[in-house]
């Protein structure tokens, strides 16, 4: 018989072997896991589509869901790209105007020695680090025809799925867990990208918006930049404030631009995050912020920017498939936030 501790080891050495597997072969795996993200979001807008048009063929609905997002990666990638490419230019003059800035501000309050930015932060080479998240972002995008194809293959070959678990599961007798498992896996990742998406185009649409009438430079290139980090928790909309205001203040000789640019998208992060984020989410997300965030920074390490942008949809799976078996069902219980990773787990009302 296994004992606990014997279990509890050999549940952190499966773990730890998965994840060297998954950076080894990262150039092949992260593509074909984005992807299935992907999927995932074509199902569930089908699906909408589908109560909107109930008598279109489904097929075609779903044909042309994939489609018109294949279409839109593309036309994200080239604009991220070629946005990112323009930028990586103008990083190296962000640390004089900053220090002009700084000198400036020093001079309004007495400071009679010039501050700079170097000084204030120590050893962070500032333009280095924006080009080397630049040149990340712009590999990443890069990648992008690997992921379409693994996409177009997965809508092909969809309806056959289903037939794959149900063979895999009756030869290990476990059809309903397997199926159970797949299921939740699909349903908490579908409605925390649904929801991250919806809240995310209505923070990057008012943000670009504004952006846009302050007449900053490749409005577009950040409107897009700031809806791709809405799917990085806590930091994604903070980062996505930070750095176009900080591009601004190259554009414009007048620092009011920026402090507007980043005040507009907290705000607009704000309202949305309070009034409209809970509405939609309720239970959703049941993760541990604490356990959000070392998830956010594992799989940053393991797959870089991409990582970041799947940490959560991947470790709402990995909550829900722990869970299922009692050597690692304790994993789910850290990961979870109310200690209670599956939806039956819940108390219900009135008991």
């Amino acid at each position: 018989m296994i004992t606990a501790p014997a279990r509890v080891a050999q549940t952190v050495t499966g773990v730890a072997a998965g994840l060297a597997i998954l950076w080894a072969f990262r150039a092949v795996i992260q593509p074909f896991v984005i992807a299935l993200v992907l999927l995932v979001l074509v199902d569930a807008t089908a699906r909408a589509l589908m109560r909107a048009m109930p008598r279109a063929p489904q097929w075609l609905v779903v044909i042309g869901t994939g489609a018109i997002l294949g279409l839109g990666v593309l036309g994200s990638a080239f604009v991220v790209v070629r946005g990112a490419a323009q930028l990586m230019g103008q990083a190296g003059r962000l640390e004089d105007r900053l220090d002009d800035l700084l000198a400036l501000a020093g001079s309004q309050f007495g400071v009679t020695q010039p501050l700079h930015l170097r000084g204030l932060l120590s050893r962070i080479d500032l333009p280095s680090l924006i080009q080397n998240v630049l040149g990340q972002l712009q590999g990443a995008m890069s990648g992008i025809t690997l992921t379409l194809l693994f996409l177009a293959f997965l809508l092909a070959t969809r309806h056959r799925i289903d037939e794959k678990i149900d063979r895999i599961a009756e030869s290990s007798a476990l059809s309903a867990q397997a199926h159970a498992v797949v299921e939740r896996c699909v349903k908490g990742v579908e409605a925390y990208v649904w929801v991250q998406t919806v809240t995310g185009a209505m923070i990057a649409g008012v943000s670009g918006l504004v952006m846009l009438a302050l007449g900053l430079d490749n409005a577009m290139f950040w409107t897009l930049i700031l809806f791709l980090l809405s799917y990085i928790p806590v930091l994604g909309v903070a980062i996505g404030s930070i750095a176009p205001a900080l591009f601004a203040l190259l554009q414009f000789t007048q620092p009011w631009q920026a402090v507007a640019i980043f005040a507009a998208i907290q705000a607009v992060s704000f309202v949305v995050g309070n009034l409209v984020l809970p509405k939609m989410q309720a239970d959703t997300q049941n993760i541990d912020p604490s356990a959000g965030l070392v998830a956010l920074g594992a799989w940053t390490l393991i797959w870089g920017i991409s990582g970041a942008f799947l940490a959560i949809p991947l470790t709402l799976a990995l909550m829900f498939l722990f869970a299922q078996f009692d050597s690692t069902r304790w994993v789910a219980i850290l990961i979870s936030n109310d200690g209670r990773p599956l939806p039956e787990d819940k108390p219900t009302e009135g008991a």
